[in-house]
């Protein structure tokens, strides 16, 4: 019997649009536009839209390429430094924590959608006293604020243990972050199944380490052959786990 599962959060929980990710783009270099232009420290939007390309770059060589992460403060300071070296230095720590909380925010101003039967099969496998956690990869968006996305859905309140990966330092498909997550839920791995979206990141991850999988392959995605569960609706998965509707 499962005693406990996990979700990734991006693409399985939620999704997200294109249009959407443009846009919060967009937010945050005006947000940091403007925040510098109101220190005295005004800088061309060409610099800050290089800077951020050249920041996404950096944070992919030095963390999300080997599978670790950094806090959200670490790296504004990290694209604050790409826009003028050593310019994070020269600001004051309230003009750089508004530039983080303007990094950091725009998806509360275009938050995604549940996906399909999210919140059904939540609520249900919390109902049946599955214990739940979150293991997932963040990018420009940290873990404090996909919480407040996950409060606004009504579902915070059922995930026992929440590991984001710019909070931990470890991102998925490293055991760390499941186990660590795992350690929390005070569940061993061959009595927990984690459900995501991610062939590798997700069910290899999860498998890597003693638990089992489920594959969340929704829109015609191909389903994955490593996976001990496929699932095109997330209100499929209490079934497929042999979980009784209350």
């Amino acid at each position: 019997m499962i005693a406990a599962v996990t979700f990734d959060f991006w693409e399985t929980l939620v999704h997200d649009t294109p249009e959407n990710l443009a846009r919060g783009r967009e937010l945050r270099l005006a947000a940091t536009a403007r925040i510098l232009a109101a220190a005295g420290m005004e800088q061309p939007m060409a610099a800050i839209e290089a800077a951020y390309e050249r920041a996404g770059a950096e944070m992919q060589a030095r963390f999300w390429g080997v599978h670790r992460d950094a806090p959200i403060g670490e790296q504004v300071r990290l694209f604050l430094d790409c826009i003028a070296s050593g310019l994070a230095d020269r600001l004051s720590p309230d003009v750089v924590a508004a530039v983080v909380e303007g990094y950091a925010s725009p998806v509360l101003h275009l938050p995604p959608v549940l996906s399909a039967g999210a919140a059904e099969a939540v609520r249900r496998l919390a109902g049946r006293g599955v214990r739940l956690g979150i293991v997932s990869n963040t990018g420009r968006t940290p873990g404090v604020v996909l919480r407040r996305v996950l409060e606004g859905h009504g579902l915070l309140a059922h995930f026992s243990a929440i590991s984001y990966s710019d909070e931990v330092g470890v991102r998925k498909p490293d055991a760390k972050i499941f186990e660590l997550t795992l350690g929390r839920l005070g569940v061993a791995a061959g009595r927990a199944l984690h459900v995501g979206d991610n062939p590798r990141d997700d069910v290899l991850g999860a498998k890597g380490c003693g638990m089992s999988a489920a594959h969340y392959a929704a829109n015609g995605a191909s389903p994955s052959p490593d996976a001990d569960v496929v699932v095109a609706d997330l209100a499929e998965l209490p079934r497929a786990l042999g979980v009784a509707q209350a």
